[in-house]
């Protein structure tokens, strides 16, 4: 007998809507463990399949294991579809599969205000640069974790741009709508999510002792801002090389995988471990790349399995039945 259950997006975001604590806290394990073991992620870290046709789609596979928690598994991006299959680490049986287009806004979120948290915890001007539906996670998970902070929107259109921040009253403090130069220079710490096709922002912008966190797949920061970073944090190299501002700046600026490991100041696992070391100087641009690890959509899937048994909810399949 092999039961598997699964989850749809409904019933995700139904079980994990208010689960905001448990979010922070899976995601800082994961962090944690992958920090205390190294090597948690599928080789390599993620497989690409271009399908064929007229307009290149792109199907990605990563995989992770978390074996303090008795879990591991893969998570799938297909084009408009997200998936993660989650089994046993020890037996490698299945234990479910977790639609997560939801869910991965919620990850990326996550990871992106827990670690601002853990370079500074008392940030006073946050920007955050990115309107579309991981942005807004982000403002709530911003918002939550940042109680006192000032928010900015950073925004090439100021009219859409207060429309989203319009869209947030009532769940989060509103907003202040800037350009994008202009929320940059007034940030102590900046947030990309987008999906430009070229980088956007002068890493001369960045005032003394900011934050610059990169998490959009596509290039954002500019190549100055590399130069100019005097610390440099990064989740997964494989991946990380693969797509977003690092892809970018080794394709067109020349940087290489040496002078990349030879400038990071740590990993995010290692930053979980001891934040209190590495807690934001104000007279050093620190610079992170978060492009998102597996473990993390891992532990995020194990959480809503977790809870969805408790309720006795979600489609149960005998994989071995009719």
């Amino acid at each position: 007998m092999s039961m598997i259950r699964i989850l749809s997006e409904r019933t995700v975001e139904v079980l994990m809507a208010d689960e905001l604590e448990a979010s922070f806290r899976v995601c800082a394990d994961a962090y944690r463990y992958y920090g205390k073991v190294g090597d948690v992620s599928s080789k390599p870290s993620s497989l690409f399949l271009d399908l064929p046709g007229a307009n290149t789609k792109r199907c990605r596979l990563k995989g992770a294991q978390q074996a303090d928690e008795g879990i591991a598994g893969f998570r799938l991006a297909s084009p408009g579809s997200y998936f993660t299959w989650v089994i046993d680490s020890v037996t490698g049986s299945p234990i479910g599969l977790v639609a997560e287009n939801w869910l991965h806004r919620r990850r990326t979120a996550v990871t992106g205000a827990l670690v601002l948290s853990w370079l500074r915890p008392d940030l006073k001007v946050i920007a955050l640069i990115g309107a579309g539906k991981i942005g807004r996670e982000c403002a709530l998970m911003l918002s939550s974790a940042f109680p006192n902070a000032k928010f900015i929107l950073g925004a090439r259109d100021i009219g859409r741009g207060q429309i989203f921040s319009d869209s947030l009253e009532g769940l989060v403090e509103q907003f202040t709508v800037m350009s994008i130069e202009q929320a940059v220079r007034c940030a102590d710490a900046v947030l990309t999510i987008t999906k430009a096709d070229r980088s956007f922002i002068d890493g001369d912008w960045l005032k003394k002792g900011a934050i610059a966190l990169s998490m959009g797949g596509v290039p954002e920061f500019d190549y100055k801002t590399w130069c100019r970073a005097d610390r440099f944090f990064l989740d997964d190299i494989g991946y990380a090389m693969q797509q977003g501002d690092l892809h970018h700046w080794v394709k067109n600026d020349g940087l290489n995988e040496e002078e990349i490991k030879k400038k990071l100041t740590a990993t995010v696992g290692e930053l979980a471990l001891d934040c209190k070391q590495h807690e934001n100087s104000q007279s050093s641009l620190t610079l992170l790349i978060i492009q998102g690890m597996a473990v993390c959509d891992i532990a995020m899937a194990g959480l809503a399995l977790r809870l969805a048994e408790a309720r006795g909810i979600g489609q149960l399949i005998d994989l071995n039945g009719d």
